[in-house]
């Protein structure tokens, strides 16, 4: 069987606990799949898109706004500061969200305003992607 061991969790719980076929995430380095096999590895997870294939073939897309992936001994654990399945995003907060974020990157003031506008305007434009299937 070509399965992995996954454990998605974030600050809300655990959201996926079993076996899948593979799971793509964004990371620092860019976008990597984790297939059965796969070396070991931890790197950090940036805002963006993730793809669950279940070992029936079901693809579950997510927004991530951040964490870290392990792969350690065929298991892979994915701790998301938030991690949302696609049919769990409102469409319309999200835009309301980036509209927001757009708004106090304008007004930023100082290298710490920037940053956080800048990272709640990645979530929100990672939410949007996620939610309209692009």
């Amino acid at each position: 069987m070509n399965a992995l061991h996954l454990d998605i969790v974030c600050p809300d719980g655990e959201l996926f606990a079993g076996e899948a076929k593979s799971i793509l995430v964004t990371t620092d380095c860019g976008e990597i799949q984790i297939m059965r096999g796969h070396a070991d590895l931890v790197a950090t997870l940036k805002a963006g898109r993730a793809k669950l294939v279940t070992l029936s073939g079901e693809e579950r897309c997510a927004a991530v706004s951040g964490g870290f992936v392990t792969v350690a001994d065929g298991c892979v654990k994915v701790v998301a500061t938030t991690f949302e399945f696609s049919d769990e995003i409102d469409l319309e907060r999200a835009k309301r969200a980036k509209e927001a974020a757009e708004e106090k990157l304008r007004a930023a003031k100082d290298e710490r305003e920037f940053a956080i506008a800048k990272a709640k305007l990645e979530r929100a434009l990672s939410r949007i992607s996620v939610a309209s299937g692009k």
